[in-house]
């Protein structure tokens, strides 16, 4: 609810004022991309707990057929007991962590980026129902638009 400052036009002279509501409610957002450009997300009021990521994974498992490698940032709810329980009791799913901050080399987080920029930039929600609204219409423009196969060709590319 605290909205994405962007870059915007204003008269010469004159600095542009966008007024953001102090507001501690917020939604988050997990979300995957696999080898083939499937792109998978949730989004829920209040932060991601590890039981969400265990619900999450559950998820991933149901969609994507063959053996699954996610791999994640070193967040604290990535490497819970119950997360690590669950990934134990399925044979087909391991975790890779990625070196601390490293988000040049998640292709999610240029999912986020590009939302944050392209959807949500200078926009400010007056509700969390509102904010909500914005996000399906930004996840639908994610899968439209193809980002998730365009992440994942760039890195490989690169990594040749």
């Amino acid at each position: 609810m605290k909205g994405v400052r962007r870059r915007t036009w204003g008269m010469r002279g004159v600095t542009p004022v966008v007024e953001l509501p102090a507001n501690w409610l917020k939604l988050s957002t997990i979300g995957a991309i696999t080898s083939s450009g499937r792109f998978f997300q949730n989004t829920k009021q209040g932060a991601i707990r590890s039981a969400d990521v265990v619900r999450f994974l559950t998820h991933v498992l149901w969609h994507v057929t063959g053996e699954v490698i996610v791999v994640l940032d070193n967040a604290g709810i990535h490497r819970a007991k119950q997360v690590q329980r669950f990934v134990q009791g399925h044979e087909r799913l391991s975790l890779v962590f990625l070196p601390p901050y490293a988000p040049e080399l998640n292709p999610i987080e240029r999912v986020w980026a590009y939302v944050k920029r392209h959807v949500l930039g200078n926009f400010c929600a007056r509700s969390l129902t509102e904010l909500k609204a914005k996000l399906v219409v930004a996840w639908q423009r994610v899968r439209y638009i193809d980002l998730p196969a365009r992440l994942i060709h760039a890195n490989q590319c690169r990594n040749q």
